[in-house]
């Protein structure tokens, strides 16, 4: 299930120095609780006016209130106020949550989209099913910021009014946030509106975020819309329309690995064949690692350890060699250990891609990498191939490579 991040602003800052799939520990001194409410077992909004101060705001439509809530600021002499709504959230995605285990770490697995500049996350069983729109603005009433808050946690909105507006209907929000993802004032704005955007269940959400990809001013934001398509449903129309902007020579390089990730992330044999001929077809690297790493978490495993395998032995580009062996660190399975093991232990391979084996080979399950380490260890004839083996033994603390050691 994807997990979607608010924007750091608005939950603990999460940093990804490299572009790879990681499990991030973060030491944590406080106490071992889970911050997490599921929105089922509390009644959000109401705790949201309630519970944290909120002014309640009275309208026919989501505009008429916002107007009376600019009004009400005004007549306050308030420099600054959120205006906050509720609305229909999709499932399957959590925001603005904190989770410490019960050894006080905080944990959160994930990859790091390079196109988009975003983590996205899988985590079992998390979910926020009642989020608010929170909009910051001047005294003008006009948008500086565009937040996601989670209306089961308290917090303390950087110390500004809240004025509530209630339930929005679906249609009010996506037209209220398309106005500011479409506006000129700035990137950040605009990428903050196409992530709320994108959290709605409505089925003219795929719509909406087309026509941003197609009109944003920003780059960015427009790779930002793209990539929100890959969020499932994802119907036949969308996957031509994402396939159209990967082929796309005229397209920047964000907006088509954007377009490769989104389609990638349906994860079936659809995506594959697409992504398989792409990547043969393509000449940038980038474009192509981006396809190799889509190829890498489908769903036909068997089929896409093949490709892989291809590519980590035959392919001439040697950088992309040395990603298809990465990635094949990640996929289970003897076909693909069968690989990283010639690839490291060959006396006659490049000594950056046996290095890089010996990485992958890491990363799997010590009953498998443990004895290949020790093994490379002990006999392989390049010292700084038996020096990184030693190294990545020493990090394992697995009682069979500590007695080695």
């Amino acid at each position: 299930m994807p997990i979607l991040l608010a924007p750091a602003r608005s939950r603990r800052e999460l940093r990804a120095p490299s572009p790879v799939s990681k499990v991030k520990r973060v030491k944590t001194h406080m106490r071992a609780i889970i911050i997490f409410i599921l929105l089922a077992l509390a009644p959000a909004a109401a705790f949201a006016q309630a519970e944290q101060g909120f002014t309640p705001v009275q309208g026919a439509t989501l505009q008429a209130k916002q107007d009376a809530a600019v009004a009400q600021a005004a007549a306050a002499r308030q420099t600054r106020f959120w205006t906050a709504y509720s609305f229909d959230v999709r499932p399957g995605v959590a925001v603005d949550v904190d989770f410490v285990s019960d050894d006080g770490h905080f944990m959160i697995q994930g990859t790091w989209d390079v196109f988009d500049g975003g983590l996205v996350l899988t985590y079992p069983g998390i979910e926020t099913r009642s989020l608010g729109v929170f909009a910051l603005r001047d005294s003008a009433g006009t948008v500086e910021r565009v937040d996601i808050f989670n209306l089961a946690r308290r917090h303390e909105y950087a110390g500004y009014p809240v004025y509530w507006l209630g339930r929005a209907g679906n249609e009010e929000s996506l037209n209220f946030l398309r106005t500011v993802a479409e506006g000129l004032k700035s990137s950040d704005l605009a990428g903050d509106a196409v992530h709320a955007i994108a959290l709605h269940d409505d089925r003219r959400v795929p719509e909406v975020l087309q026509h941003v990809a197609r009109t944003s001013q920003f780059e960015g934001v427009r790779a930002r819309a793209v990539r929100s398509l890959g969020d499932a449903p994802v119907a036949e129309e969308t996957r031509q329309y994402l396939a159209q902007l990967a082929r796309d020579d005229r397209e920047s390089l964000q907006v088509r690995g954007a377009a490769i990730s989104a389609y990638g992330r349906s994860r079936d044999s659809q995506a594959l064949a697409f992504l398989e001929g792409l990547y043969n077809a393509l000449a940038n690297r980038d474009l192509r690692r981006a396809a190799l790493t889509q190829i890498a978490r489908n769903d036909d495993h068997t089929s896409a350890t093949a490709f892989l395998i291809r590519v980590a032995t035959q392919d001439a580009d040697t950088e992309l060699r040395k990603q298809a062996v990465a990635r094949l660190g990640e996929i289970a399975g003897e076909q693909a250990l069968g690989t990283l093991r010639r690839t490291a232990t060959a006396t006659d391979a490049d000594t950056e891609l046996q290095k890089q084996a010996v990485t992958a080979i890491a990363r799997r399950p010590a009953t498998e990498s443990v004895p290949l380490l020790i093994n490379i260890a002990r006999t392989h004839p390049k010292p700084e191939i038996r020096r990184q083996a030693f190294i990545l033994l020493g990090r394992t603390n697995d009682p069979a490579a500590v007695e080695f050691l």
